[in-house]
């Protein structure tokens, strides 16, 4: 007899969102007191027919202003377990959450790591944010993804005067 798996626990776009805006919400606990399988890199997004760069690009959004609001630790312990999910929607989110200039612990290391991500898409989205964090970053990002084997990274990346 074959045992099906279980089916996999994923979390709606929604919930996530909700989750992140109380998680950095000023008088409340930090994403520590969410439930630990909201946040958690590992679990799946159900985008709920959005389109993936848009999902992308509203949990970026909401999760920039929830490592605003978090503790400098919090924040960097969430900032890179989502640069290390499995799940590029993480990823990206991530990436894109480092388009807006504010101080994160580690967003050099974060960033330099999803330099190197296999998904093209994931790469752009860093050549902008490094332009963004350029000042505190360096040229090391931008110059590497200008060599970027995909036209469009490359792009991005040799923009003067981004950020």
């Amino acid at each position: 007899m074959t045992t099906l798996p279980a089916p996999m626990h994923r979390i709606s776009l929604r919930r996530l969102l909700a989750v992140l805006a109380l998680s950095g919400s000023p008088g409340t606990a930090s994403a520590a007191a969410a439930p630990s399988a909201e946040l958690d890199a590992n679990v799946p997004i159900d985008r709920e027919n959005l389109d993936p760069c848009d999902a992308a690009s509203m949990l970026g959004r909401q999760l920039a202003h929830t490592l605003c609001e978090q503790p400098p630790l919090e924040a960097t312990h969430l900032a890179t377990t989502w640069a290390l999910s499995e799940d590029a929607l993480r990823r990206i989110a991530i990436a894109h959450a480092l388009e807006f200039p504010f101080r994160l612990v580690g967003d050099d290391v974060i960033l330099d790591h999803l330099a190197t991500d296999q998904d093209p898409t994931i790469r752009a989205v860093v050549a902008r944010a490094a332009w963004v964090r350029r000042p505190t970053l360096g040229t090391d990002i931008a110059d590497r993804l200008a060599l970027d084997p995909d036209p469009e990274v490359r792009s991005i990346a040799r923009q003067p005067g981004r950020g």
